[in-house]
């Protein structure tokens, strides 16, 4: 079923039978053995913190070699009644978005969990087109072949599973002491339409910009500190880089070749304004953030070509040398630094948070979107108990440290930044840490996907010059309205 489909189903069947009906219980089965504040309260329980150690042989997997790198091994204790609470369950399958060896911490994570509870964890490797199919077809069947989906867009799926009741509640993870362990960005993510939690954060996936140095001093420009500034910068380095180093150079790159890039793109300039994605629960497209968005191509020097590129494929051609800015995801600080990737660029390349509004000053707000498993709710009590509790590790900050340190993706627990190995040891831990503490998130209506493919539609309309600017933003509110 396609994913417009499963929308106007959900829309039509399952939020007419209302969240009030949800009747899945938090504690059924195996969960009611398990004592969330103790050993100790649940708070320290998740955050502890032990030596930062080398990984030994024993906790690879899945062809990641991981011997000898150090990462946070210790700290997280399991709560009272887990023994007992998953009598019986030896493995849990999991979906997960792309090939693991481009995830060591997932590895690394799944392994200590192997270790601590003795819970194989068989992890689906999967392309990103086919996780949500994939998904939809287990739900959707009430089957039991996979145990946990691993979700990519949280404020968008998790609220089409939770509407549909594919998915169960964690509410008891998320006391308010421990939500203050994460910003509300995140939280909102985690939730579904009616409130309730059903996820965990495993990374974010924040957006900055990156830039060459020695381009902009050339170019004659300062370094941006808001997206006006942005649009003026960027077409003064494409007209230098053109005239100095010819066809093919450009001053900025970026990814809006699927709805996912544009839908990152768009939240970070509708959140720097400070504005919500949602008015009055509808989508709502803000005219200044749409106009300053097609201007990026229009006045300022981006690529046209960047409406030919997916997430990965930008930040190869900044790589190689090509581009003076591009915006980009936090996993470049380190692939960035890393020769065999960008040999061209070493030494001559920085970031700092995402742009401001001007006028408004916040730097660094992106999505507040995690990528994040759920659980499936027509498994047994007992296997829901430990999947409850690789999401109680998932999210602690042992696993967390892991995603930043090993991996270089985005903590979702603003207090790893402040652990001393971090600080020294990671690449620009102040401006990461700015960043995440501005995320911004909602919990979007099921048609918000057919939306993103509409703001694609017309964003690629507008730069390759079939419609202007005003026309195009009055048919894409005019179609997002019929929807809503």
């Amino acid at each position: 079923m396609k994913r417009k489909e499963v929308q106007l189903f959900l829309v039509g069947a399952a939020v007419i039978s209302g969240f009030a009906a949800f009747t899945l219980t938090v504690l059924a089965g195996g969960l009611a053995e398990i004592k969330w504040d103790k050993p100790a309260p649940i708070v320290k329980r998740i955050t502890g913190q032990g030596p930062v150690e080398v990984i030994p042989p024993e906790l690879e997997g899945y062809g990641v070699k991981l011997a000898g790198k150090k990462g946070m091994l210790t700290g997280y204790v399991l709560p009272e009644g887990s023994k007992k609470a998953i009598k019986g369950v030896k493995r849990l399958v999991l979906t997960n978005s792309g090939s693991l060896p481009h995830d060591p911490a997932t590895v690394l994570n799944a392994k200590i969990f192997e270790k601590m509870t003795g819970v194989y964890l068989e992890l689906i490797e999967m392309k990103d087109e086919l996780l949500w199919p994939k998904t939809l077809s287990v739900a959707m069947a009430r089957a039991t072949d996979v145990d946990l989906f691993y979700i990519d867009r949280a404020m968008i799926d998790t609220s089409i599973l939770s509407a549909a009741r594919w998915a169960y509640p964690v509410d008891v993870l998320y006391p308010p002491e421990v939500q203050k362990l994460y910003s509300e960005g995140v939280l909102m993510s985690l939730r579904g339409l009616e409130g309730r939690f059903y996820a965990a954060p495993l990374t974010l996936w924040s957006e900055y910009l990156f830039y060459r140095p020695s381009w902009l001093k050339k170019a004659g420009v300062k370094v941006p500190t808001n997206w006006q500034e942005l649009v003026v910068a960027s077409k003064k380095v494409d007209e230098w880089a053109k005239a100095n180093l010819g066809l093919g150079y450009v001053g900025m790159i970026t990814s809006i070749g699927d709805p996912d890039s544009v839908y990152r793109l768009w939240a970070m300039l509708q959140y720097a304004k400070d504005v919500r994605i949602l008015k009055d629960r509808k989508v709502f497209v803000d005219p200044k953030v749409w106009e300053l968005m097609t201007d990026l191509w229009l006045k300022g020097g981006t690529s046209k070509e960047s409406v030919e590129y997916r997430w990965p494929d930008a930040p190869e051609v900044f790589a190689k040398g090509k581009a003076g800015f591009i915006i980009a995801g936090s996993v470049f600080m380190k692939k960035f630094g890393d020769r065999e990737y960008a040999g061209t660029i070493q030494n001559d390349w920085d970031v700092i948070p995402a742009p401001a509004w001007e006028g408004v000053g916040i730097r660094g707000r992106s999505l507040g979107e995690p990528d994040t498993w759920v659980i499936n709710p027509f498994i047994s009590p007992e296997k829901k108990a430990a999947a409850m509790l690789w999401i109680d590790f998932l999210r602690s900050y042992q696993a967390q440290f892991n995603e930043l340190y090993v991996e270089g993706n985005e903590s979702c627990m603003k207090a790893v930044y402040d652990h001393p190995v971090i600080k020294a040891e990671v690449e620009y831990p102040k401006v990461r840490a700015a960043a995440v503490a501005q995320h911004m998130g909602e919990s979007f209506p099921p048609h918000t996907e057919e939306v993103l493919e509409m703001v694609k539609e017309y964003l690629h309309k507008v730069v390759a010059g079939k419609i202007d600017q005003a026309s195009a933003l009055k048919k894409l509110q005019g179609d997002i309205n019929k929807m809503q």
